[in-house]
């Protein structure tokens, strides 16, 4: 089963080798929890549903992943701040390779 983000009118899939990460929710921080739900417009909030949503990486600024120090490896995983709330195509270069390769598949 191939998993798509689940921003609103976005349809990027997590396929091998994917331009983007994908992210699950915070469950376990409430108030950032509140506003990925806000961000995402969702109205069933429970925690199992809410668990199995996963939102690309094109929702992000680079300012919203950690990044590695001078002279330490590179992140295989990126790896999003405590303080990330996604938002609509934020990473237009990551959305635009993302829908330039979908077409080209399609």
């Amino acid at each position: 089963m191939v998993r798509t983000c689940d921003y609103p009118g976005c349809s990027n899939k997590d396929v091998a080798d994917p331009p983007q990460s994908f992210h699950r929710f915070p469950v376990t921080d409430v108030a950032l929890r509140k506003l990925w739900v806000l961000a995402l417009g969702i109205h069933d909030t429970k925690v199992e549903k809410i668990k199995k949503l996963r939102v690309c990486s094109a929702h992000f600024s680079d300012d919203d992943f950690l990044s590695t120090c001078p002279g330490q490896r590179q992140m295989k995983k990126r790896i999003l701040k405590k303080s990330a709330v996604p938002a609509p195509q934020v990473n237009k270069t990551v959305a635009y390779q993302c829908s330039l390769q979908h077409s080209l598949i399609a």
